[in-house]
């Protein structure tokens, strides 16, 4: 879990640098979905015993997700070079509010009060970055 989340963080940094070396957000997009493919490919066939199982509605599931993922990388390498790195990292980890409200509504999923706190502050978040981005534009 701790690669994982180490992983996710340098997906971040490593777009912004990509944006100040001039990279092609289409080819650094095209290599990370190449080598999650792969990765997920290797583990599906050697990480199981008895040979590879996926069952076929995770494919199914899986192929659209994924393209949807890669489109909102392709939208923040794009926004990435507007703004700064954390303003626009941190939009897209209070995106995470949108599918954990779906999971709570769709799967009855229970809502402690740290979750139920955590989920509250996602609009009052989301205000102070748009308070901010204006600060910034009145300034320049």
């Amino acid at each position: 879990m701790l690669l994982g989340l180490l992983s996710f963080g340098m997906l971040g940094i490593l777009h912004k640098l990509a944006d100040v070396k001039k990279g092609r957000p289409p080819a650094i997009n095209a290599l990370l979905a190449v080598s999650s493919l792969v990765m997920v490919f290797g583990f599906v066939l050697f990480g199981t015993v008895g040979g590879p199982v996926v069952p076929r509605v995770v494919a199914l599931v899986a192929i659209p997700f994924g393209i949807s993922a890669s489109v909102a990388i392709l939208a923040f390498q794009a926004g990435v070079k507007h703004g700064h790195i954390a303003t626009s990292w941190l939009a897209i980890n209070l995106s995470a509010g949108i599918p954990t409200v779906a999971s709570i509504l769709i799967y009855d999923e229970p809502v402690g009060t740290a979750k139920a706190l955590a989920l509250a502050l996602i609009p009052v978040s989301m205000f102070l970055l748009w308070q901010d981005k204006k600060q910034q534009e009145r300034r320049s």
